[in-house]
């Protein structure tokens, strides 16, 4: 509901397009250094007391930014949103993991991606609506919908986690930088980079297509919602009724590597988009293809771990952050500074290496006769 007001938003304290995309990192900066801790806290004391602590947060958070009277109190709003987030998300993700089989894994994460999509099907628009009567509309009202999210946890959600960790180690989740090293070179690596980029060309849209809809193609904060309402229904459906089907059909390996091509196809053709309609096609194609990639990624990554779901998905959030750290700031700024193409084309880059990488090591493209 309210990211993509966050560019307009921040013009009203004359926020320059970086500090615009600084802003936005912000969010996943706080993801980046605590997502390991509340995965190995979810580890030791159970997922629904870090949901609930982590969604109080949230909505303070909130609250918080609605009230800001200067780009300081933004970012230290906006970073503590990224900071309680990441404990809803990895709690979450490691939920589904103690409830599911390794057979069904894949189900119960694509209805978790669905259940977060179905929230920007009306969430951009009636963000853009509200912002229309007042700028601090959106954010309090994310704020009282968290509280309502968080009365639902306490009474309807049932602890998942059966055999806790006898003990607390949150070294490495403070210093996961050497975790995610360790990550890197171990047999998750492959899979790490793969929701780096997934993340990466999600979070530089963020920046770079409200950019080019407004000073290209002169589209209004509304319309633009609106289009990523479209994004929302797209991959709410995509992950709800076909993405169980097309991993039966062709595997989850060879599933993540269709969904990394179809977003960098839909990037190539974005700057292209000479009328709204196109922008809203393409970004519909970018969604489909997002929306097959991440749940297949995280299911891959939780069947694959040695390590407590908490832990594995804390640092695979890490990853995750690092993408939305680095796409909104190179976003924001090579709109600018070499054109609205290249803040796409960049993307497109990155991922065709990484897919070339990914097809010639055929070790990643047959995993599925092990498992």
């Amino acid at each position: 509901m309210v990211f993509p007001l966050l560019p307009f938003y921040a013009r009203e304290f004359q926020a320059s397009e970086t500090v615009i995309g600084l802003l936005a990192s912000s969010f996943a900066i706080g993801e980046f250094f605590f997502a390991p801790i509340w995965g190995r806290l979810s580890d030791r004391f159970g997922r629904k007391p870090i949901i609930s602590i982590s969604l109080l947060g949230i909505s303070i958070a909130f609250a918080s930014f609605a009230i800001a009277n200067n780009l300081t109190w933004l970012f230290i709003s906006r970073f503590l949103q990224g900071v309680f987030s990441s404990g809803v998300f990895t709690s979450a993700s490691a939920y589904v993991a103690d409830v599911t089989t390794k057979q069904d894994r894949i189900k119960g994460m694509s209805k978790l991606g669905a259940s977060v999509a179905a929230g920007f099907i009306f969430g951009p628009a009636i963000g853009g609506i509200l912002s229309s009567i007042n700028h601090q509309l959106p954010f309090f009202t994310a704020a009282t919908l968290t509280i309502v999210n968080l009365i639902f946890v306490r009474l309807l959600l049932k602890e998942s986690l059966k055999i806790k960790e006898e003990k607390l180690v949150l070294r490495e989740g403070f210093l996961n930088i050497k975790a995610m090293y360790k990550g890197l070179r171990g047999e998750l690596g492959t899979l790490f980079i793969l929701f780096f980029l997934w993340s990466y060309a999600l979070s530089n849209n963020q920046v770079a297509i409200p950019l080019y809809g407004a000073e290209v193609l002169m589209i209004s904060a509304a319309v633009i919602g609106i289009f990523f309402s479209l994004q929302g229904f797209t991959s709410a459906f995509v992950q709800w009724f076909l993405l169980s089907k097309i991993t039966r059909k062709i595997g989850e390996h060879h599933a993540a590597v269709l969904g990394l091509s179809i977003m960098a196809l839909s990037l190539f053709l974005m700057p292209f988009s000479a009328f709204p309609i196109f922008l809203a096609t393409l970004m519909m194609a970018f969604s489909f293809g997002s929306a097959i990639t991440r749940p297949t990624v995280q299911t891959l990554i939780s069947k694959k771990t040695h390590e407590g779901q908490g832990t594995t998905m804390g640092i695979a959030a890490s990853f995750e952050s690092l993408g939305r750290i680095i796409g909104p700031i190179l976003g924001g700024l090579v709109f600018y500074s070499l054109g609205h193409q290249a803040a796409f084309f960049m993307v497109v880059v990155f991922i065709a290496v990484m897919l070339i990488y990914v097809i010639f090591r055929k070790k990643f493209l047959r995993p599925e006769l092990k498992t």
